[in-house]
């Protein structure tokens, strides 16, 4: 009986016309937020590791998402060939501040104790 409710469900969920939102859109902004969140989690977490402090990796990790943000549109006339936009800054600049939040869950590390020899 539960063979064949899971193969209904199957073949209906087969048969249904779906068609999800584009990933890739015309103006670019989603692609912006990724690479955003991308930046700044990947900061924000090596930097909480090296110093187990979760408000300098949030900051480092927003500041170095709206960086790369803002020197990419600073070179996209010259080395891509298109123009300044600034709703690309803000998505990557957002996208930076929703990746910093990766440290939030993160724990802090216990203190190494050091075994003394003599």
């Amino acid at each position: 009986m539960k063979k064949n409710l899971v193969l209904i469900i199957l073949l209906s969920l087969f048969s249904i016309n779906i068609k999800a939102q584009e990933i890739i859109s015309d103006n670019g902004h989603p692609e912006h937020f990724v690479a955003g969140i991308l930046i700044s989690a990947t900061t924000s977490y090596f930097i909480f590791k090296k110093t187990d402090n979760k408000l300098l990796a949030s900051l480092v990790g927003i500041a170095t998402a709206s960086a790369v943000g803002l020197f990419k549109e600073y070179v996209d006339p010259i080395w891509f060939n298109g123009n300044r936009n600034l709703e690309d800054f803000k998505y990557t600049a957002f996208g930076g501040v929703i990746g910093a939040s990766i440290v939030i869950p993160l724990k802090k590390r216990k203190p190494e104790e050091i075994a003394y020899l003599f």
